[in-house]
């Protein structure tokens, strides 16, 4: 019982920080309280003369369920700690299991938009994105879902096949001299 009430504890706390975590912890919780449900010792021994897939004496099938019986009650115990654990890590921890390229939610910069943007406020010759890059640079373009470009000292996020103005300037790192934005994978 206080297992149970644990469990609906762990559920309704974790249940604000996503479906991943909840899901997990929910997974967890149901796997450790059915391997509490199993019954402790084999009843039915009448059964077991039915029991063809066995060899041998009715004691050595008793010892054969009791072992995969207790087999079976640790390794859900054990996958439940586990989808616990992981659910608390997504609630709480999601940083140990994030990409390293992680961005949230919201993009740090602005999406740079052509048809969005007023004409009067930039020169008027705009151009492809791709075309203010080299030959290398772009054929990895495409690798790209977004490439960082400075237009009038802000910074903001483009596809490279966006009309921008023709005085932006392409964000690259200092060290590679290679191209900054967000990969499509």
């Amino acid at each position: 019982m206080t297992i149970a009430i644990f469990s609906s504890y762990l559920i309704f706390t974790v249940n604000k920080f996503g479906f991943a975590a909840i899901l997990c912890v929910i997974l967890g919780c149901f796997s450790i309280l059915s391997t509490i449900l199993v019954a402790d010792t084999v009843s039915g021994t009448e059964n077991l003369n039915r029991m063809n897939f066995f060899w041998g004496s009715i004691s050595e099938k008793i010892h054969h369920i009791e072992t995969a019986r207790e087999f079976l009650q640790l390794y859900g115990l054990f996958t439940g700690i586990f989808c616990i654990g992981l659910g608390l890590i997504f609630a709480y921890k999601p940083s140990l299991v994030q990409v390293k390229n992680y961005l949230p939610f919201e993009y740090p910069y602005p999406i740079w938009d052509s048809k969005r943007q007023p004409l009067t406020q930039f020169s008027t010759n705009f151009v492809l994105t791709k075309s203010l890059l080299s030959y290398k640079e772009k054929m990895l373009s495409c690798r790209f879902k977004y490439l960082l470009i400075a237009i009038d000292g802000k910074m903001y996020f483009a596809s490279p096949n966006e009309m921008v103005p023709e005085n932006t300037i392409i964000i690259r790192t200092k060290s590679g001299n290679t191209l900054c934005g967000i990969s499509r994978i």
